[in-house]
């Protein structure tokens, strides 16, 4: 499970319908290109899949807000390249909705799949 803090508080994230909706739209790829970029650990798909993944608090946390937050984590140094990695990795590759399809993609590709093993090791 992975959680992130937010405004004091901690926050279970896990993909709902909303999140998942949002999530598949952001690239011209969809959801292949969304899977490719959580494994590879982008930096810029962070802020926005944190944000998606707190939909289903129903909190309603602005983005900028989220923003803020990991900015502040980053520039006080308590969130390291491994940390966006591992968040990305359980909140997306290994959701229920896209899981299935990151297994296919793995028995595809050996080599992305043990990159994927050692971010998961």
């Amino acid at each position: 499970m992975a959680t992130f803090e937010i405004e004091g508080k901690e926050y279970e994230l896990k993909l709902d319908y909303a999140a998942v909706s949002r999530l598949s739209n952001l690239y011209e790829g969809g959801a292949y290109e969304l899977i490719g970029k959580a494994i590879a650990g982008n930096l810029e798909l962070f802020p926005i899949v944190v944000h998606a993944a707190l939909f289903h608090t129903g909190e309603n946390f602005a983005l900028k807000t989220v923003n803020q937050a990991i900015e502040d984590l980053f520039n006080s140094e308590k969130l390291t390249f491994e940390d966006v990695s591992k968040i990305l990795d359980k909140v997306v590759t290994q959701s229920f909705f896209f899981a299935t399809t990151v297994k296919r993609l793995m028995k595809d590709n050996p080599e992305a799949a043990e990159q994927l093993a050692a971010l998961r090791a």
